[in-house]
């Protein structure tokens, strides 16, 4: 038997064919990196949203003050929580009398849960606190700073105790 047409590749079709494949994956890394810093700010943003809306509520069906901890120390490693009843310390991990935990369990974040997001308190204080009142869930008014590599987020605390997020930079959100 004699095969002189062999079916495959010359050396010089595979290196190009990898060439465009290393030019492809170098466009779409960044790309992707937008893509996860999008994904990062926005669920820091709704997560802060949502926690503050349930100390309200808290404070609303408890018919207790709810002090929300703020703590954002040099080097980034920020935290919030809150607490029913008593102001509490959102450093504190575990079941210490200040820890920030009340019936449901512990109430805190952290920037290890969203990594490569800053956050910045009321008055970029480095530890504040925010208290939602028992009656009517009214709030002293202050905003919260999420910032990465997509923009910044605000999330906006009203005298009135309401809580909402819009984009100073970036299309994470409307815009403010």
């Amino acid at each position: 038997m004699d095969e002189t047409g062999h079916a495959g590749f010359t050396l010089t079709e595979l290196l190009i064919t990898l060439a465009l494949a290393a030019l492809l994956a170098g466009l779409a890394v960044p790309a992707m990196s937008r893509l996860v810093d999008n994904g990062r700010l926005r669920g820091a943003a709704e997560q802060l949203t949502q926690d503050l809306r349930q100390a309200r509520n808290r404070a609303l069906t408890l018919q207790q003050d709810v002090y929300l901890s703020f703590a954002a120390p040099p080097g980034g490693a920020w935290c919030y929580g809150w607490r029913a009843g008593r102001r509490c310390d959102c450093r504190l991990q575990t079941a210490l009398p200040g820890a920030c935990r009340d019936g449901a369990g512990l109430q805190r974040r952290d920037a290890g849960d969203f990594p490569r997001v800053a956050l910045h308190g009321p008055r970029r204080a480095r530890v504040s606190g925010l208290r939602f009142a028992a009656l009517r869930g009214t709030a002293e008014a202050g905003s919260f700073a999420l910032q990465n590599a997509a923009g910044e987020v605000r999330v906006i605390v009203s005298p009135l105790g309401r809580v909402r997020a819009c984009a100073v930079s970036g299309r994470v959100f409307a815009p403010c």
